[in-house]
């Protein structure tokens, strides 16, 4: 606090140095950039004056000095965001309200500010940001709502949309080269060496971290069909585990993802999990391979997890910088994703000096603005002196960051999920109310305003409709999204590449068989039926994956904005076999069979192709793949018209409960009287909720 001063004022008054000013990071960083030479043209603006008296203080050096240290220790406790308070001081700069190296000075003091206990006590035990403030007031709300319905009438629902936001998930994605720190760095922001670091890592596995009570680790093996394409064979001891998962303890995981096993090679990936403090909040980590991984099907599978992350942490060797390879991998990645937001992360800061890191981040940053990757944060962090316990390693900096940008008030993902909570217990609290109001007017022998409850409830009932009719809508424009063209178009090229194949496998058998001077008919015609039905039946199962991928995103973007919903996508295993024989399709491989004969016999070798070709021709073959995405489309509405159906069954049966209630008005005495007084009481509650609910 004393460097502060002397650093900006030439005269130090003698202050509260516990005080503690909590506001927004605008006001402050205004207060922050007063000083002594800048303190007349301050003081002299009406604005600066009145940001004063908002705060309680007089317009003098010694309540600009107080307020100063006020915003140094509610930095220190982490009570405001370092991250918003250096922003708006940038933006005061560019206005060109104080000089470059009065913001630098800022910025330094800022960033060396010790994080002291108060700040490791509030990370660990409760976080004090918008979203998990809004996330405690709704469970209080919750649990006074659960502990008023007796009867358990609206319970279920309340635990549902309880349960459903402890389920939200923040997924982030490190990316990087192998060897750019991502081990490193995940073991810093966890505060535990967990995962292992080498200048040669032993596997390339991806590996994903989630959060449990107690740790231990799931593995997971490719399918046959995938290890056919990677050309594995596992051995006679691990056959069993081709395409499953097996739970294991965390120290039993060597034995799987060694380099020296192999049983490593059947791996495809690692979910880890473990009870710590950033996993707690429900931020599941996705550690990939590094970008220059030469297996095309683990590339595949991380392009997957990556389009379903909210964040994506490129990391990238200080000393070394971008490269062309960088910026490919992170264009690719957001152009095939939901990620919302790219931060770039320079490791080994520590091999630089703060002067050659500033270049490095200034070069960074037009190198990847000339390739139009803009809107892009950037941090420089020291695994290295974060475990020896330096306070300038970056890492707490960017874990700060983590935490505001999944939980502040600017994360759309939050907002909706927090709005879509408080929409549900808003609609458990007024549906409740009504109950009670029925009730009361029941008491009361009321019939107008049960009546009018009974409008109130048809009025209701057209807003459903006109809900049904916006997730129709909805529906249209995500399934719409689906391009059946490109993927019949994706279907024949592999139709035609299969077709290549095969001919390449004939050709080369019958000239085998010539060579060993025989001639075996049955063996060329198992050849073809065998490659084309395993061949149509895998270009099938790519497609559907890619459909069911697609209709995924839309199931999301539904229960999303429609709380109750709950919308799940058919995961069951799908028979594509059984699939072509409800549509009635049927191979007839006897005339393309016969076709080859007579073209191998001729030595015509274009004419196996030309028969290949015109068998794959067939209507049913090259138009399966837009036939099988309307299935699924078709599959998929069945399934959401049962849920709506199911949503207006519900609201009409409150109807008839409502009139039913009409027909029974009775006054009875002394329990007439009690009643009466627990249904007032009841009512006063739930309006208070509701009002609650309003200021949450």
């Amino acid at each position: 606090m004393c460097e502060f001063l002397e650093q900006f004022w030439k005269h130090k008054l003698f202050l509260d140095k516990e005080k503690v000013i909590i506001a927004d990071e605008r006001i402050l960083a205004v207060l922050v950039c007063a000083d002594e030479e800048n303190f007349d043209r301050f003081i002299a603006l009406s604005e600066f004056r009145q940001i004063l008296h908002s705060l309680g203080l007089r317009a003098d050096v010694f309540s600009i000095q107080s307020a100063q240290i006020g915003i140094i220790n509610a930095l220190k406790n982490a009570k405001i965001s370092k991250q918003k308070l250096l922003k708006n001081i940038k933006l005061i700069k560019d206005e060109n309200i104080i000089s470059n190296e009065k913001f630098i000075k800022l910025e330094n003091f800022i960033n060396n500010l010790s994080q002291e206990l108060n700040f490791n006590h509030q990370t660990s035990e409760s976080k004090h940001d918008f979203f998990h403030d809004k996330i405690e007031k709704l469970n209080e709300i919750s649990k006074i709502i659960i502990d008023l319905d007796k009867d358990g009438f609206f319970t279920q629902r309340v635990q549902n949309a309880t349960q459903k936001i402890k389920e939200l998930k923040f997924n982030v994605a490190l990316t990087g080269v192998i060897n750019s720190g991502k081990s490193s760095l995940l073991n810093a922001l966890l505060g535990e060496k967990l995962l292992g670091t080498s200048n040669v890592p032993e596997t390339v596995n991806l590996t994903i971290l989630k959060h449990a009570k107690e740790p231990y680790a799931n593995v997971n093996f490719w399918n046959e069909e995938e290890l056919k394409q990677l050309e594995i064979t596992p051995d006679n001891e691990h056959l069993n585990l081709v395409d499953s998962s097996k739970k294991i303890k965390k120290e039993e995981l060597k034995n799987y993802t060694s380099a020296k096993t192999k049983i490593s090679q059947t791996v495809k990936s690692v979910e880890l999990y473990e009870n710590l403090e950033l996993l707690r909040d429900n931020i599941c980590i996705i550690d990939t391979p590094g970008i220059d991984d030469a297996v095309f099907l683990r590339e595949e599978l991380v392009r997957r997890f990556m389009s379903e992350c909210d964040l994506m942490v490129h990391l990238m060797n200080a000393s070394q910088s971008t490269t062309q390879k960088d910026v490919e991998f992170i264009k690719n990645s957001l152009k095939n994703s939901h990620i919302v937001c790219l931060v770039v992360v320079l490791t080994h800061a520590d091999l630089l000096s703060q002067k050659e890191l500033s270049e490095v981040i200034e070069y960074t940053k037009k190198s990847m603005e000339k390739e139009g990757l803009r809107d892009v944060e950037f941090f420089s962090v020291s695994s290295k002196r974060y475990f020896e316990g330096k306070d300038d390693s970056g890492v707490s900096e960017f874990k700060e960051y983590l935490y505001e940008t999944f939980f502040g008030e600017d994360n759309d993902k939050s907002k909706l999920s927090i709005n879509a909570y408080k929409m549900e217990l808003g609609a458990v609290a007024d549906e409740f109310l009504r109950q009670c109001k029925t009730q009361l007017l029941t008491l009361n022998g009321s019939n107008l305003e049960l009546n009018k409850n009974l409008n109130d409830i048809k009025e209701q009932k057209l807003a459903l409709q006109n809900e049904i009719k916006n997730i129709n809508e909805t529906v249209k424009f995500e399934l719409d999204k689906i391009d059946v063209d490109s993927l019949n178009s994706q279907f024949l090229l592999t139709l035609k590449g299969l077709a290549n194949t095969i001919k390449d496998k004939v050709i080369n058998e019958n000239a085998y068989q010539k060579r060993q001077g025989n001639s075996d008919e049955k063996r060329i015609n198992y050849i073809v039926q065998s490659a084309l039905n395993d061949g149509i039946l895998n270009a099938a199962r790519l497609s559907r994956n890619e459909i069911l991928r697609q209709i995924t995103s839309c199931t999301d973007t539904l229960n999303l904005n429609f709380n109750d919903l709950n919308i799940k996508v058919d995961s069951k295993i799908f028979n594509i076999g059984e699939y072509l024989s409800t549509q009635n399709i049927v191979f007839d491989y006897v005339k393309i069979c016969t076709d080859i004969s007579k073209s191998l016999k001729q030595k015509d070798q274009s004419g196996v192709l030309s028969a290949l070709d015109e068998f794959l021709k067939d209507k049913n073959i090259i138009n399966f793949a837009k036939n099988l995405a309307i299935f699924e489309r078709e599959k998929f509405q069945a399934q959401l018209d049962e849920n709506l159906k199911t949503k207006q069954e519900k609201l009409s049966q409150n109807e008839k409960i409502l009139s039913l209630e009409l027909k029974n008005l009775n006054k009875t005495s002394e329990e007439f009287n009690e009643k009466l007084n627990q249904t007032i009481k009841l009512e006063a509650e739930l309006e208070g909720i509701m009002k609650r609910l309003k200021d949450a």
